[in-house]
């Protein structure tokens, strides 16, 4: 056995040497992905000096002795709306210019008072104050200059994003394409369809169903998924079958420990993959293997028990996506416990909690009932891992505690 740490060591060395080709999107369909690109403003926004409100241009000079008991009088000499060209005749002294939300603003204009400010008499305008400098005008380059970094590679990509990027006039973006898996279980007991009545002796698949949807949350296009029902014949049709279809990732659940019937690393063996490591210092997910195949295909065999599979997807799955997308690797959340948790030593454990933040900025966890690996209760609750290294025998209450979000955290 190795260490959760070495394992993921090597998760980020292999993964990271077969980088995934990128393509240029459109920005409607950018959340989610990962960014492959530094992408850079191409113009100023705002593009041109302009008024952010309706009223009117004015120099503050001509204004500097309004008042509501002596207002000044300004004589307007024009119009400007949104959409006309950038004007090129300043303001002359004791003149303003009516001017509309969005509109440029004259090269001189100081501020614009808004139309509810003044008296207006046909082209005699009174004012009845002096305006602060800059009121209601929108500089250019005021939100973003020219050249200024908007996104780096391997930074995920939202919703939120795209609002910013249509106001620069940026319509594609270059991301990473979606890695390409199947996902295989195994067991003869295995039912995938939930509507089905069990027999006995018989349990539904909810590791398929629960790793079909991670695997989307990942970003992954799952083209393949089977249900092999113990047997090894079988197991090697369906990789060499997937041989051929330019897979990143073989993800499997259940036949990687030592009994009997845990056939999958002798038949990767057999089909000439490299195990990389099979056995880690974790629980739930002891027996866990990863083996690159003959074509670079990366093979995780996740064991079969449902809290070790998730726990497989979530740090390691999730962990060598990252790094064939030039993502950082994830760091922990920190949580003070708020019970106490007893395990003995040599193995790194991940344990379902309950995390709440608190007016303080404070964030504490409850470590819940039902940390078995066969105890998916706790799922309808938790809403944190809590990582309890390998050398620690007790976590008390109080202690601080290493947490990750259920599902991966945004880049």
């Amino acid at each position: 056995m190795i260490s959760f740490e070495d394992a993921r060591k090597i998760v980020w060395e292999t993964a990271r040497k077969r980088t995934l080709e990128t393509e240029n999107i459109f920005l409607e369909e950018i959340p989610g992905r990962i960014c492959a690109q530094e992408l850079s403003a191409p113009l100023n926004i705002q593009p041109f000096d302009n008024a952010a409100m309706d009223g009117f241009a004015v120099r503050r000079s001509d204004l500097a002795e309004a008042s509501e008991e002596l207002p000044v009088t300004l004589q307007k000499t024009g119009i400007i709306a949104a959409g006309d060209p950038v004007p090129k005749q300043s303001l002359l002294t004791g003149s303003c210019v009516q001017i509309m939300t969005g509109a440029p603003v004259p090269p001189n204009a100081e501020a614009v008072v808004p139309v509810e400010q003044v008296k207006i008499q046909g082209d005699q305008i009174d004012f009845s104050s002096c305006p602060e400098e800059e009121a209601h005008i929108r500089r250019a380059g005021e939100d973003f200059s020219k050249g200024d970094v908007l996104l780096r590679p391997g930074q995920k990509l939202h919703t939120a994003h795209i609002l910013p990027l249509a106001t620069l006039g940026i319509s594609k973006v270059n991301v990473y394409k979606k890695p390409r898996a199947a996902f295989l279980s195994t067991g003869l007991e295995l039912i995938d369809d939930l509507s089905a009545p069990l027999k006995p002796g018989q349990i539904y698949n909810s590791n398929h169903h629960y790793a079909l949807a991670f695997l989307k949350e990942l970003g992954i296009d799952c083209i393949k998924n089977a249900t092999i029902k113990d047997n090894p014949e079988d197991f090697a049709k369906t990789l060499l079958a997937l041989n051929n279809e330019n897979l990143d990732f073989i993800i499997s659940s259940g036949a990687v420990s030592a009994g009997e019937f845990d056939f999958v690393k002798k038949s990767l063996e057999q089909a000439g993959a490299k195990i990389l490591y099979h056995k880690i210092k974790i629980k739930p997910g002891k027996p866990n293997l990863l083996a690159r195949l003959p074509n670079g295909t990366l093979y995780f065999g996740l064991p079969g028990n449902p809290v070790a599979t998730a726990v497989g997807l979530r740090f390691l799955l999730d962990h060598a996506v990252r790094a064939m997308t030039g993502q950082q690797a994830e760091t922990p959340l920190q949580a003070r416990a708020m019970n106490k948790f007893s395990k003995r030593a040599g193995l790194q454990m991940f344990l379902k909690g309950k995390a709440e933040s608190w007016e303080d900025g404070n964030v504490t966890v409850d470590i819940m009932d039902g940390q078995a690996s066969f105890m998916v209760s706790p799922f309808l609750n938790m809403n944190m891992w809590v990582s309890v290294p390998e050398d620690i025998e007790e976590l008390k209450a109080g202690d601080v505690a290493d947490v990750y979000p259920l599902l991966p955290s945004a880049s």
